[in-house]
């Protein structure tokens, strides 16, 4: 059982337009008891609030750079109703947050998705990683049931392999896809870094510097030198043929050169947020109760090995599942400069890129009630069938979770 403090609405900024009187109104989902509504203060305005047709904050000056807690009650669904005015250029940011406790069962990561354009060229590039163990095909190359589970209207057709470092194959997996003919959409990789969304995967390795010299002879390309981060990692970003980014760390212990990638493990998955205490309470509901910090900022090496001429700062926490399971981790981060606030990606799926991260659980239908019982509904139907499924949550950012494990109950 893991207690979460979750973000229910915002946190939503509201700004005056032009000194007039502005109205905001907006609806949102949340389980039946106690909250806290807390008011944000950029500077000085009056403010009127009502939730669900009940005033609770009356019209009141609210000074520069104050903020208010409120104590509400909330409903299943919710309507909130604000009203500003004071200066010209007077805000202010609302968050309600609501504690809960879940049992939401996950066991592990499975693996993260990674479409490609090019099945044959990706495997020959897990190849040249120093991947050994791959299961292909990995899945039926259509099927209707996980087509609607991905959020397709009509079927599609696909190529599908699950590669590791391990042979015999074993989780965490990269599962990549090729999505063929009508099925596809040919929407690039996210171009930089700091892209909100699922923009690389972490490894380790025991020879950082020697693996980046055997894979430039091999043509892969590199965004910069290996560099050294504030917190001492070392560490290069690069690309696959289609531009989805990877990230390769010196793994403690010492370099053992061995002439070919000695990589070591999956250390995260990278997921880069809009609100960094939002996603994080988001993750502990589900069941990263283990947390790190990660923030960072500098320029220079570091800078330029993130892609970027000018210097970088971004807030962070690496959380990751508690005892009993297999440790997974996943690198929020929410970039400050320089800032990127575009969205993931829509659905469905069929992008290139990595955009999906899946989950093990004990038992799926389980799962998806305590799911709904907290207030979070699947985005589209179950796949599978009747003794193992899979189902698509959004997280507060709409980066898709996919939960996957023996439909028991």
């Amino acid at each position: 059982m893991s207690e979460a403090n979750l973000t229910r609405f915002g946190p939503r900024l509201f700004e005056l337009k032009q000194g007039a009187e502005v109205t905001y109104s907006a609806a949102f989902n949340a389980t039946v008891g106690p909250a806290k509504l807390i008011l944000q203060s950029s500077s000085a305005h009056s403010a009127r609030v009502k939730l669900n047709g009940k005033e609770v904050l009356a019209s009141a000056e609210r000074r520069r750079n104050g903020q208010t807690s409120i104590p509400v009650d909330l409903k299943n669904e919710n309507t909130l109703d604000v009203k500003l005015s004071g200066e010209a250029s007077a805000s202010g940011v609302i968050r309600i947050a609501q504690s809960v406790q879940a049992d939401i069962g996950l066991l592990r990561q499975g693996y993260f998705g990674l479409n490609t354009s090019d099945m044959a060229g990706q495997r020959a590039f897990y190849e040249t990683l120093g991947f050994k163990g791959e299961i292909y095909p990995a899945g039926p190359e259509t099927s209707t049931t996980f087509a609607r589970a991905l959020g397709f209207e009509d079927d599609y057709l696909i190529y599908v392999a699950l590669t590791s470092l391990e042979n015999p194959p074993a989780m965490p997996f990269v599962d990549t896809v090729q999505f063929r003919g009508d099925s596809y959409r040919s929407e690039p990789p996210y171009a930089k870094l700091n892209h909100i969304g699922m923009a690389y995967a972490t490894y380790s390795t025991t020879d950082l510097d020697g693996d980046c010299t055997y894979l430039t002879a091999k043509g892969v390309e590199f965004v910069s030198a290996p560099a050294t981060a504030p917190n001492g990692e070392r560490f290069v970003f690069f690309k696959d043929q289609d531009g989805a980014f990877l990230k390769l760390v010196q793994a403690d212990g010492g370099v053992k050169p061995t002439g070919r990638p000695s990589w070591i493990r999956l250390v995260n998955t990278n997921m880069n947020v809009s609100d960094l205490e939002r996603s994080r309470e988001f993750y502990r509901m589900l069941g990263f109760t283990h947390s790190a910090a990660g923030s960072m900022a500098g320029g220079g090496e570091f800078a330029k090995a993130h892609g970027f001429d000018e210097p970088i700062e971004f807030e962070g926490e690496d959380v990751s599942l508690g005892e009993g399971t297999d440790g997974a981790t996943l690198q929020l981060r929410q970039w400050k400069r320089p800032y990127d606030g575009s969205p993931p990606y829509p659905p469905p799926v069929n992008h290139l890129g990595i955009d999906r991260i899946n989950f093990y659980v004990k038992d799926l239908n389980a799962t998806i009630d305590s799911m709904k019982a907290l207030g979070f509904e699947p985005v589209w139907p179950i796949g599978g069938g009747p003794d193992f499924g899979l189902v698509f949550f959004f997280d507060p950012d709409g980066i898709k979770v996919q939960l996957a494990g023996p439909r028991k109950s």
